[in-house]
């Protein structure tokens, strides 16, 4: 039902959108940018305490939400220009025709970055997908992407997703969710993922990300495609600092831990001690397609659609 009311008040508020960015001060272009305390949102508070947006001629204004639903809310209340969060919010919000894109990438996930992962107890007789039939699975929200790939790692994998059990459980609890046994398999993503498996009470089961053939993109920045398209200088000048600030990034990941600690309330240490995101060079359609796919297949949308609808033309592509 919150999904649903949040594509219903993007469908009645991009009308809305598309107007002039101001100019604020020293004639730099504001754009504001919101998004939740995660690793994904690092690269704009790089890019801002580097001066890469400056040197684009953006003043950003970056702001922290509690959570990417409020970001959204932000977004759609035209408290905001871009919105850090996930891609099922974008898939399920064009599936319902509200216009939002991707303008710039996000965090990526595959087998070596590791940010999607199953895990049950360690002393769990479970050890393979047919296992896990008739059983519980635990996720942050009800019906999410990472649920909807471990279902389909399932039935690849010689289980029955249609047996499966599903209840939501905040990520802090997710462990001890599984030692009262409310729960037979999590599924978690970075930091929480790393967190619960350094208490040494879990283990993964099998490789989720199987399903997506490789690579997939899991977040990114977005904006309603009407803004680009009345400001496309622009929003191509802010996905060329947003690029230069993901590199830099990606290349010194102990640098810019001290940043992310200075905006997430998480300390260095614990930092250091997850997985960090990786960002791509371009935005490209292959890495958003298998998701799309996977909405498909469990319900998170009625139908596919070519991925390539989803990235804004400003986007820095291959």
């Amino acid at each position: 039902m919150r999904a649903r009311g949040l594509i219903i008040a993007l469908f009645l508020a991009v009308s809305a959108v598309g107007a002039t960015q101001p100019v604020g001060s020293q004639g730099l272009t504001v754009i504001r940018v919101i998004g939740p305390s995660v690793d994904g949102y690092t690269p704009a508070w790089v890019a801002q305490k580097l001066g890469i947006f400056k040197k684009y001629g953006i003043d950003a204004q970056l702001t922290i939400s509690s959570n990417g639903a409020a970001a959204s809310a932000a977004l759609i209340g035209g408290a905001a220009d871009v919105a850090y969060g996930n891609v099922v919010s974008v898939i399920q919000a064009h599936a319902h025709g509200v216009p939002l894109q991707y303008i710039v990438p996000g965090g990526i996930a595959n087998a070596q970055t590791g940010l999607v992962h199953a895990f049950v107890l360690k002393d769990s007789p479970i050890r393979k997908a047919v296992d896990l039939n008739g059983k519980t699975l635990a996720s942050p929200a009800l019906h999410d992407l990472d649920s909807a790939m471990t279902l389909a790692w399932m039935d690849q994998n010689g289980g029955d997703s249609k047996t499966m059990h599903e209840v939501e459980v905040p990520s802090p609890a997710a462990v001890p969710f599984l030692q009262a046994h409310r729960a037979d398999v999590v599924v978690l993503t970075e930091p929480a993922s790393s967190q619960a498996a350094a208490t040494g009470l879990v283990r993964e089961i099998g490789d989720t990300l199987s399903v997506i053939g490789g690579s997939a993109l899991v977040s990114g920045y977005t904006l309603v495609a009407s803004t680009a398209a009345a400001n496309p200088d622009t929003y191509t000048r802010f996905a060329r600092a947003m690029r230069e600030a993901e590199a830099y990034t990606n290349a010194h990941p102990r640098e810019t831990a001290d940043i992310q600690a200075s905006f997430s309330g998480m300390t260095l240490d614990q930092i250091l001690k997850t997985r960090r995101n990786f960002y791509p060079p371009a935005l490209a359609a292959k890495l958003f397609q298998p998701l799309i796919d996977v909405c498909a297949r469990y319900g998170l949308i009625d139908k596919g659609f070519p991925a390539a609808e989803i990235i804004s033309p400003e986007a820095v592509k291959p």
